[in-house]
């Protein structure tokens, strides 16, 4: 088949698919649009499949189409790679990257990574969300995000989710605070004595930790305030509010003044909290996403 091919089709082709529009494929490619047209019709008479659906004036890809694009976009890359490698030059990223993060993971483990990135990469752009994992979903799913680290499940069907961290979630206590628990234990009249901050009015963090390290028994939480974030919570716990949860990555930031905290131990392993990535399969990601992404995990793994 390649014998008979114009490999410049392809390269049509490709800029064809990303478009889905052969007037935008025309502009982006300097040529006419008739030319383009042209062009797709002999590759599909070469062929011998159809690539485009034209349904009231839109391109809809087939499945031939699906599986073409992504084996010339990962060839052409690699190509490109190659040449540049040949040529003694490194590929500089360009473009935009829609991210979505939860507050503390996304400042500690996940903001230093991109800023580094950025630093590398001039022409590289971020567009950064904060956010839960339910408002992810619909970022997500409305293509306002190209992906996100999310720490709760329950999304659309249609998004895709791969564990990629463990987060130790640690229930904390001022030591002032308990100055007046001189020898308490760790049992359920102890924990129903104190007082709680959390995250959200149905303390979902507290119910999870005490589930994992009590879970034959119900403890009942006093919960004085809730915060939206690790850095309030915190705050409120240092001041003798409440006990509440924090994640051991943002105890190790705040240095010496973890000194003043007590950290309960519980009745099992430290509880972890599972950080996912989370994206649509089925959306064409950029290269540069891509390679934004790869570079975040891997990072995430040392």
């Amino acid at each position: 088949i390649i014998d008979n091919l114009n490999l410049n089709h392809l390269r049509l082709f490709e800029a064809v698919f990303r478009a889905r529009s052969m007037t935008k494929a025309s502009l982006e490619l300097h040529l006419t649009q008739s030319g383009v047209s042209q062009h797709m019709r002999s590759l599909e008479e070469t062929l011998g499949l159809k690539l485009f659906d034209r349904i009231r004036q839109r391109l809809i890809p087939t499945k031939a189409a699906e599986t073409l694009y992504e084996r010339c976009h990962t060839g052409f890359h690699n190509i490109e790679q190659s040449l540049l490698a040949l040529k003694g030059k490194t590929e500089q990223l360009s473009g935009t990257v829609a991210i979505g993060i939860p507050v503390e993971f996304g400042n500690n483990c996940v903001m230093p990574l991109l800023s580094h990135l950025s630093n590398r990469h001039p022409q590289l752009k971020l567009r950064i969300q904060y956010g839960y994992a339910y408002e992810m979903n619909h970022l997500i799913l409305s293509g306002s995000l190209d992906f996100a680290f999310v720490d709760a499940f329950g999304f659309d069907s249609r998004i895709y989710t791969e564990e990629v961290f463990r987060e130790t979630l640690i229930l904390c206590a001022a030591q002032k605070m308990l100055e007046k628990y001189r020898g308490f234990k760790e049992n359920k009249d102890f924990f129903e004595s104190l007082d709680y901050v959390d995250y959200l009015p149905s303390e979902p963090v507290l119910r999870m930790w005490f589930k994992h390290h009590f879970p034959k028994q119900t403890i009942h939480c006093n919960v004085r305030a809730t915060v939206s974030g690790v850095e309030g919570v915190a705050k409120l716990i240092f001041s003798g509010v409440g006990a509440g949860v924090l994640p051991r990555h943002h105890i190790r930031k705040i240095g010496r003044a973890a000194k003043q905290l007590y950290q309960f131990k519980g009745m099992d392993k430290p509880l972890k909290n599972v950080i996912s990535v989370a994206y649509l399969k089925e959306k064409t990601q950029s290269q540069t996403t891509k390679q934004v992404l790869d570079a975040i995990l891997k990072g995430l793994q040392t």
